[in-house]
C-alpha cells in the first residue's frame, strides 16, 4: 500500500517535476530572444553585415532547391524527421533561409555576455563598486567607424568625476584607448568613446611644399593620412562650433593649395572683419574680402568669370577645365569677351557663411538674392570650369545655408557639434556629438563614407613664414579675374 501511494505521488509530479525552469527560460532567452533582439538593433543601427546574411540566405537556398538537405537527412539516417506538411516545410525553409541573421545575433550575444562579465571584473578592480555591492550596468556597445566604438554603461551611483579617475585603470584593464566619457544626468548613462589603438590629438602637414598639385590633407586618422583633390572634391564644406579648428583647418587648406599651385587664385571672404585671414594679405593670387558689400560685388565679377569661361570651354569643345588645359596653346581658340590662357583655377572661400544668407543690417534682402543665386550657380557649374567652393559655417541650417548650394559641396569636414540636430544636418547623422571635445577633431564625409580624422594645425607664424617670399611676387592676372 505504502509502495503504491508512492508510485502515484511520483506519477502525480510528471516527467518534468525534476526541471529548474528558470534555467531553461534563461538559455532559452539567451539562444532565442536575445540573438534576435541583437538582430534588431543591428538592422537599426545599420551595424549588422546584411549582405553577408543574405547571401548565405541565397546559399542555403540553392541547396534546398538542389534537394541536398534531403540527402543529408537520409544520409543520417533520419529521413522520417525531413518535414513533409507544407506549414511545417515552409516554416523549415524560412528558419534555414534567416539562419545567417539568427547565427550574427547569437555571435553577438555571446560577445555581449563575455564582454559583461569582463566589465564586472574590471569595474570591482578599479574601484567603482559601492559599499552596498553595486556596479555600473552595461547598456551597449557598437562600433561607430572603422576605428572608434561607442559603449554606454548605466551609471548607478557613480559620478563623471569617479569614472574620469578610474580613465587610466579602465584604459589599462580593459587595453583600449578612451577619447571621452560623457554623461546624460536625464538617462542616468554614461558613453564612453574609445578605440583599441590612439588616436593623434595634434597633427601637422608634413612636408607641405612636396604635396601633389591639387590635392591637399584632410587629417589623420589612426592608421594613415588622408588626402584629396579638388578634381574629386569640388566643393567643400567646413562646419562646428566655435574653437572646434574650422579657421585652422581653412589655414592649412588655403596654404597648400596656393604653394603647390602656381597658376591658382583666392577670393577670401571673410566676414568677421577680416581676421581670420589677414596672414594672406598682400599676396599676389589672393584677394581677401572683409564685409558682405564688397563680397556682392566680387561674386557678382565671379558671376562673369562662370560664363567666360563656359563659353570658352564651348568654343574649343571643351567638356571640362582638364580638357582645355590639355590643348596645346596654338589650338586654343577664343570665345567672345575673354582671351587665351592656361585657365587656372579659382577658389572661393568663405569663413562664416550664415552671414552670406542671412538679411539683417549689414546686407540688403536684394544683394543676399544676389548672393544665393551666384553661390548656387559656383556650386553648380563650377567645377567644370575650375571654379571650387569652401564655406565654412558654425550654423548649417536651412536658413543660413542655402539648400541648393549645401546638395552640392560634395564633401564635408565637420568639426564637434553641440547637439544631435545640428549633426544630422551636416553629416545625415549624430555623429559629430560623439566626437571628443578635442580642437581639429572632425568627421571627414565624402560619399556614404564617414571617417574620423585629427585635421593638421598649422600656426599663423608658420603661415607667414611659408608666404614670406611669396609676397614681394608681383600681381598676376587670371583669365576671369576682374578688379574691383
Amino acid at each position: 500500500m505504502k509502495n503504491h501511494n508512492q508510485m502515484a505521488s511520483t506519477n502525480s509530479q510528471g516527467p518534468l517535476s525534476g526541471v529548474d525552469w528558470f534555467k531553461l527560460t534563461s538559455n532559452l532567452y539567451f539562444v532565442i530572444t536575445r540573438p534576435l533582439i541583437e538582430v534588431a538593433y543591428g538592422i537599426r543601427s545599420s551595424r549588422i553585415p546584411l549582405a553577408e546574411c543574405f547571401l548565405w540566405g541565397d546559399f542555403v537556398g540553392g541547396i534546398i532547391c538542389l534537394h541536398l538537405d534531403q540527402a543529408l537527412f537520409r544520409n543520417m539516417g533520419i529521413p522520417n524527421w525531413y518535414p513533409h506538411k507544407a506549414t511545417i516545410y515552409y516554416s523549415y525553409c524560412a528558419i534555414l533561409m534567416t539562419s545567417g541573421f539568427w547565427f550574427w545575433g547569437l555571435f553577438q550575444s555571446m560577445l555581449r555576455t563575455k564582454l559583461i562579465k569582463r566589465l564586472t571584473q574590471v569595474f570591482i578592480e578599479v574601484g567603482l563598486k559601492s559599499p552596498l555591492g553595486k556596479l555600473p550596468s552595461f547598456i551597449f556597445d557598437y562600433p561607430v567607424d572603422e576605428f572608434t566604438r561607442k559603449m554606454r554603461l548605466g551609471r548607478s551611483c557613480f559620478s563623471l568625476e569617479q569614472f574620469e579617475k578610474a580613465k587610466p585603470a579602465l584604459e589599462s584593464s580593459l587595453q583600449i584607448y578612451i577619447d571621452e566619457m560623457r554623461e546624460s544626468r536625464e538617462n542616468g548613462s554614461l558613453d564612453i568613446i574609445y578605440s583599441h589603438s590612439p588616436m593623434p590629438t595634434i597633427t601637422h602637414i608634413e612636408n607641405i611644399e612636396t604635396i601633389p598639385a591639387l590635392s591637399f590633407v584632410i587629417g589623420k586618422t589612426r592608421a594613415k593620412q588622408l588626402t584629396t583633390t579638388l578634381q574629386k572634391v569640388p566643393h567643400l564644406m567646413v562646419a562646428g562650433q566655435t574653437g572646434g579648428g574650422k579657421s585652422t583647418f581653412l589655414r592649412g587648406l588655403i596654404t597648400t593649395l596656393y604653394l603647390n599651385n602656381s597658376d591658382y587664385s583666392f577670393t577670401l571672404i571673410d566676414l568677421k572683419g577680416g581676421l581670420e585671414f589677414q596672414t594672406f594679405e598682400n599676396l599676389s593670387r589672393i584677394k581677401v574680402i572683409p564685409s558682405v558689400k564688397q563680397a556682392i560685388t566680387n561674386l557678382q565679377n565671379l558671376e562673369r568669370t562662370l560664363k567666360e569661361r563656359m563659353d570658352l570651354l564651348k568654343a574649343n569643345d571643351c567638356k571640362d577645365i582638364d580638357a582645355y588645359r590639355s590643348l596645346r596653346e596654338e589650338d586654343r581658340k577664343d570665345s567672345p569677351g575673354s582671351h587665351r590662357g592656361k585657365l587656372g583655377r579659382h577658389i572661393l572661400v568663405i569663413d562664416e557663411a550664415a552671414e552670406m544668407f542671412l538679411a539683417g543690417s549689414h546686407a540688403q534682402a536684394g544683394d543676399i538674392q544676389t548672393a544665393r543665386r551666384v553661390l548656387s550657380q559656383i556650386a553648380r557649374q563650377g567645377r567644370s570650369v575650375g571654379v571650387h567652393l569652401i564655406i565654412a559655417t558654425q550654423r548649417p541650417d536651412a536658413k543660413a545655408l542655402d539648400p541648393q548650394v549645401k546638395a552640392n559641396l560634395t564633401g564635408v569636414v565637420c568639426f564637434q557639434m553641440l547637439n544631435d540636430a545640428s549633426s544630422i544636418t551636416v553629416l545625415g547623422v549624430g555623429r559629430a556629438t560623439e566626437l571628443p571635445a578635442i580642437a581639429g577633431r572632425a568627421i571627414w564625409k565624402c560619399g556614404s563614407e564617414m571617417i574620423e580624422v585629427q585635421t593638421p594645425y598649422l600656426s599663423t607664424e608658420e603661415v607667414d613664414r611659408l608666404m614670406e617670399k611669396h609676397k614681394s611676387e608681383s600681381p598676376k592676372t587670371y583669365l576671369g579675374d576682374k578688379d574691383e
